[in-house]
């Protein structure tokens, strides 16, 4: 019932930030030298729809507030004077925009004319307390992009690496962004670029209404319900322009559902749709290799062949001849469905609501390993996986202004000390589901391995029974002997699998033996005389193919492999928030005006996934299936009475022999079980797995250890099977009184945060002041271990010299833990506080390597829980309980001050600074479950694959910004701009060493730290002459121990480094540029060229860092030659161009047309290099000893040189060391 309650009702959710957007100013008379009017009557509009009426006060001023970002006109009506209308002001986010009005009764009074003037974006903003860049609804129609990340790049201090990238904002890590619509916070996909009203890149001095972030915000306001009913519609296509297809078709209709008279919406709607389809979703600027369609035909018939009576992949004796270089990567289109919808209502003039939901779906096919190991798109490109990706979303809005808020029937009332007071509730409900299956099985588990029949027998194996003498006088069953009858593939689910098989030759009508039974000593013939063949003997049996036969020359899968993953998440995220803001105006309203804002946020998120390997359950079923059944006893019962020939000559017998069932054995398991009860065979009769069909078989035949012993399955917040499922996570450890095995219940991950903040805004003598706080609370809601050191909790050193003797040096505490110097032993080797280590006698050192007994990583600690010291898998035992080992997640409270100021020098220039303090809940790495620790001694972390810590702690950054905006002329201006930043407790890679019964093991900590310095500058040249300018230059200096959460894999061996260096986003100069030129023929250009304009979009920046290595590999590199992140890839510019024109229809809204094209001089930037060259198409590796020692031990074998040469340059032209080539498109948009 989830989904579609969720389709129907639209109740989103995500992380709430709402602010006080206000809209002030003052109204004057400019023929009575700029004289103030009180109590002039101001409407503000919207979409030519009354929104709220005030009236300016003793000063002349009106103020809005808690109002949505937009554009709206303001309307002032003053006795004596024509009504006066400012339209067109962009009402920005977060802010209190201004807009003064200037009114006029000179030459008369006529109150049937409205005085119109455009309003004008003025230069300098003297409110704006926070950095960064706001685009509008018109400028996003004229930038030639649709992503909204490109879009948000072209902002001072933000850094993507391609058009579409993830976004980094000044240094810190792209996980550090959020991005937000309509206030609030959200996990999935955002909505299309043609729905968004306003779009705000906040690079610094976030107000305290924004929490759980440390990088920057991309927040997003969309576009509302209309005044007039109105229909828009756009479509766009590259088809014929590029080789990468990619179209889209959308629509939105807009309009009032009630009206008040006719400037009044009472209720208002806005419905949109779009569809985009994508032949090839991340074109590649280089070709990219694929077998022609009739050797890929050769290769499915025949995947393995014999040459020289030696089998070999077929792949491996190919050469350029029978390869394609293709534009276009095969098999990796996309489609994408967003639907949005947006319901405003005005119950009165004091209360509005809004109820609005998206939902988006994105289905993705794509290539696995395509820029490491075995890549998929030679050979196998037609069985790439799928993706897909739903996200509905919805909120519920209440707005309540109260009393002094400038409401119908309260003009004149604006001389309060408190006023424009009202408080906002926000409820909400977010869903995100993604999968990833094969695209041809699907959820059909026991197809994805299933490549035909084996039928199998288990005959009996007799020897001779002989008398006192030595005579034969009998048989008797010694034993059960598999034997394969036949192989039919004909039953196969994957054909091109059973394929490699042919060049065995056996048909499948071909018979392997007839026999019954089997003779002890004398192995199993053909009729031909030959053994018989094993499933060991086949390339590709269910469940598994053969090594050696699964890709060519290790650079490309073979034909026929299927995506052996199933993959499932669905996370949930409900939130409540309530805020409220008022002004508080204790004198002119000039200089003593404060804008308070409070407010709550509450989230609790739901977090599920479930992966299976479903190719393996072949495997493990035929390891379980007769697991139970041990060697035979005649004492057994029998079966079954045969005759047999056993013997030649005097030593022979021929007679009748019985065959009985074989024994047994006591066993734990379930599959055996289950498996002979649906097929109805009792439990002493051998079953062969590989003759039973897909369909016979089903997951809750196995049990879940069965499953998650051979790691073929993992779940958090489902059982085994897939179901969801509830409970805590010592519902894992409890026993099920049906069964008496653990009931193995991983519950959900439901993390917990909410927040609390205060924030005053004010005046001081021209100065404004923004000062705040903000306290955040985060609880992950779950189990940690006690002790990082130990899966089981290790005594304190006061209790064990209490229990066991002994004199505690003077400074070990009472709670340092002991380790023994043997198991369970009472003298002490060493003691531990934290991380810090000492000797026996409480010498402290510098680690665990300087303690004698210690330093090799076995130690003895001595355990809190004797029963622990019993046992070295204590934790699956049913005496173990939780508290042996875990204890709650120590909640972690923060507390952040935001203080900013805004001085305006002159009416012509402003200096501006911030300083914040930001944290954010851990961002990956948390999961970390029952199951997990359950098997934490047979599986501990390594660095490639790390144990996931759920006790990490919010990383934590600190701001500061200094800045000065100086007008240049009336249309022009500039800011600089200086910031630092301390990035703190970030999340990195570190190993636990000594661990007993592991050794070791790496898991996640905050342990990273590093320094942002940067410097930008921004030119902004308003319309003059036809053109607009936009120009910023970032310099940036970002340094630390880690750029990401695994990027000291391979260094943590040697301890974490503490030394700084260019993190791997690290961008030393950035420049953006963008220029619109719009033509005009009253300036001079053409009439015909009336309503039509250019838009370009340069970027300019120096190569990222990356780390030079010595040893070249086939692909990649190896030893660190000179410092970590040293060598910097080039510089790279790209150029973005749109040209549009618009055309007045009669009966329409417009029509617009326009081409656009992103990369326009296709330039193939380098983003990406083999490490050992610093080349992206050459890793050096031929070149080097070892290429050479390769390519000459293939010489002379039966594999072609020419073969491996060929098929290595394939692999080692790589897309992603590219930016995106050049794309063009086509489209038209037109109104209704």
């Amino acid at each position: 019932m989830k989904r579609p309650l969720l389709l129907t009702c639209f109740l989103l959710f995500a992380l709430v930030a709402t602010a006080q957007t206000a809209l002030s100013g003052k109204v004057t008379d400019t023929g009575g030298g700029g004289e103030p009017l009180a109590f002039a009557a101001v409407s503000l509009f919207k979409d030519g729809s009354f929104f709220q009426g005030t009236t300016t006060d003793l000063s002349g001023n009106y103020f809005f507030s808690n109002i949505d970002p937009g554009t709206y006109d303001i309307e002032v009506n003053y006795t004596g004077y024509p009504p006066t209308k400012l339209a067109g002001i962009p009402v920005l986010p977060g802010r209190t925009n201004t807009a003064d009005v200037e009114v006029s009764n000179e030459g008369g009074v006529n109150l049937e004319v409205v005085v119109v003037t455009d309003y004008e974006v003025p230069l300098i903003e003297v409110d704006n307390t926070t950095s960064g860049q706001t685009i509008t609804a018109s400028e996003i129609q004229r930038l030639p992009t649709r992503n909204i990340n490109q879009l948000a790049s072209i902002t001072a201090g933000a850094a993507s690496a391609d058009e579409g990238s993830a976004i980094t904002i000044r240094g810190s890590r792209s996980n550090a962004t959020d991005y937000y619509v309509d206030g609030v916070r959200v996990r999935g996909s955002l909505l299309p670029e043609s729905e968004i009203e306003q779009l705000q890149v906040i690079t610094g001095g976030l107000e305290a209404r924004y929490g759980d972030v440390t990088g920057g915000i991309i927040s997003v306001t969309t576009k509302g319900p209309s005044t007039e009913f109105n229909v828009n519609a756009e479509a766009e296509t590259s088809e014929g322009l590029d080789n990468y297809g990619n179209s889209l078709v959308g629509v939105a209709v807009s309009g009032p559902l009630i009206k008040r008279g006719t400037d009044r919406a009472i209720l208002g709607f806005r419905l949109s749709g779009r569809y985009t389809y994508q032949r090839d979703d991340d074109p590649s600027a280089v070709p990219v290799y694929r077998a022609r369609e009739d050797i890929i035909a050769d290769l499915e018939a025949n995947p393995v062949i014999l040459r020289g009576g030696l089998p070999f992949v077929a792949a491996d004796f190919l050469t350029d001849k029978d390869v394609d270089a293709l534009r276009t990567r095969p098999f990796e289109s996309a489609a994408n469905l967003n639907l949005n919808g947006k319901l405003d209502a005005r119950l009165s003039d004091a209360i509005d609501v809004s109820l609005s939901g998206y939902y988006g779906n994105f289905n993705d096919q794509f290539t696995p390993s395509e820029s490491f190991g075995n890549t998929w798109r030679t050979y196998n490109a037609s069985r790439n996986p799928t993706s897909e990706r739903a996200d509905y979303r919805g909120n519920f809005r209440f707005r309540h202004r109260l009393g002094g808020s400038g409401v119908a029937g309260e003009r004149g009332n604006n001389t309060s000390v408190v006023q424009n007071a009202s408080y906002t509730l926000l409820l909400g409900v977010e869903n995100n589901q993604f999968s990833v299956a094969d695209p041809v099985h699907q959820d059909r588990f026991f197809d994805y391995g299933y490549v035909g029949r084996f039928d199998i027998d288990y005959i009996p194996v007799f020897g001779l029974e002989l008398d006192e003498t030595g005579s034969p006088i009998g048989a008797f069953q010694a034993d059960y002997r598999e034997v394969l009858r036949r192989f039919d593939p004909t039953t196969s689910a994957n054909p091109i699998l059973s394929n490699y098989n042919n060049f065995l030759g056996y048909g499948g009508d071909q018979s392997f033996t007839t026999a019954t039974y089997g003779v002890l000593g004398i192995a199993q013939l053909t009729p031909e005389g030959l053994p018989i063949p094993t499933l060991d003997r086949f390339a590709s049996v269910n469940g598994r193919t053969q090594t050696l036969y699964r890709d060519s020359w290790g650079f490309h899968a073979n034909v026929g492999t299927v995506y052996n993953s199933f993959f499932r998440q669905d996370n949930d995220t409900y939130t409540f928030n309530a805020n409220a803001n008022f002004e508080l105006v204790p004198g002119d309203s000039d200089k003593s005006r404060h804008s308070i804002q409070f407010g709550v946020v509450y989230e609790q998120r739901v977090n599920r996934q479930y992966s299976l390997s479903p190719s393996g359950l072949w495997t493990a079923g035929r390891q379980l299936i007769n697991r139970h059944l041990n060697a035979v006893d005649t004492a057994n019962r029998v079966i079954n009475t045969i005759d047999v020939s056993l013997g030649e000559g005097f030593f022979s017998y021929q007679g009748p022999a019985n065959v009985v069932a074989p024994t047994i054995e006591a066993d734990a398991g379930t599959f055996y079980r289950r498996i002979r009860e649906d097929l109805g065979i009792p439990l002493d009769q051998y079953v062969n797995i590989d003759g039973l069909s897909p369909d016979q078989l089903s997951l809750d035949q196995f049990s879940a250890q069965e499953l998650t012993f051979a790691q073929l399955v993992d779940y958090i917040g489902y059982d085994y099977l897939g179901n969801e499922v509830e409970g805590t996570f010592d519902d894992f450890f409890a026993i099920d009184p049906v069964t008496g095995d653990r009931r193995f219940t991983v519950a959900p991950n439901r993390p917990i945060y909410a927040s609390a903040y205060l924030q005053d805004k004010f005046t001081i003598n021209s100065m404004i002041f923004r000062i705040g706080v903000r306290a955040d609370r985060y609880d992950a809601n779950t189990k940690v271990l006690k002790d990082p050191y130990s899966l089981y909790e290790i005594i304190g050193a006061e209790d064990f010299h209490a229990n066991f003797g002994g004199e505690r040096p003077g400074n070990i505490g009472s709670d340092y833990v002991v380790y023994t110097t043997e198991e369970g032993g009472t003298d002490v080797r060493a003691y531990r506080f934290n991380d810090n280590w000492f000797r026996a006698d409480g010498t402290p050192t510098n680690g665990p390597q300087e303690i004698e007994g210690i330093r090799t990583g076995l130690v003895f600690p001595r355990y809190a829980n004797p029963a622990a010291q019993q046992s070295n898998n204590f934790i699956k035992s049913e005496d173990f309980t939780t508290a042996t080992s875990f204890e709650d997640y120590e909640v972690q409270f923060n507390l952040m001050p935001r203080l900013a100021f805004s001085f305006p020098i002159s009416g012509e220039a402003n200096f501006f600074a911030h300083y914040d303090v930001l944290v954010q809940r851990p961002a990956s790495n948390t999961l970390a479950t029952a199951l997990d620790y359950y098997y934490f001694v047979e599986r501990p972390g390594s660095p490639n694959a790390p144990f996931n810590n759920p006790a990490l702690r919010p990383e934590r950054t600190i701001d500061y910004e200094v800045g000065f905006k100086t007008k240049l002329s009336n249309a022009s201006a500039i800011t600089l701009a200086a910031y630092y930043k301390e990035l703190r407790d970030m999340i990195q890679l570190r190993t636990y060493f000594p661990v007993p019964l592991v050794n070791q093991y790496t898991t996640y900590d905050n342990q990273d730290f590093g320094t942002v310095k940067g410097f930008s500058f921004t030119y902004d040249l308003r319309r003059t002459s036809n053109v607009t300018v936009n120009a910023n230059y970032t310099l940036q200096f970002a340094d630390g121990t880690g750029s990401n959460s695994t990027s000291q894999r391979g260094l943590t061996n040697r301890g974490n480094l503490r030394t700084l260096f260019p993190l791997s986003f690290d961008e030393r100069h950035r420049f953006n540029l963008v220029v619109d030129y719009r033509f005009d023929s009253r300036n001079g250009t053409p009439r015909w060229l009336d309503n039509s304009g250019i838009n370009l979009q340069g970027v300019t920046v120096s190569g990222r860092p990356y780390t030079a290595t010595f040893i070249p590999s086939e692909l990649g590199g190896s030893g660190t030659r000179g410092a970590i992140n040293g060598s910097r890839n080039p510089w790279n510019f790209t150029l973005n161009g749109q040209i549009e024109k618009n055309f007045q229809v009669a009966g329409s809204g417009g029509v617009n047309v326009y081409f656009r094209v992103s990369n326009i001089l296709d330039r193939r930037n380098i983003i990406g290099v083999y490490s050992a060259t610093g080349s992206p198409d050459d890793p050096g590796f031929l070149q080097s000893s070892f290429g050479r020692d390769q390519v000459e031990s293939l010489r002379g074998g039966t594999r072609p040189v020419e073969s491996y040469l060929d098929s290595y340059q394939w692999r080692v032209l790589n897309s992603d060391f590219f930016s995106l080539p050049r794309r063009m498109y086509v489209g038209i948009r037109f109104g209704i």
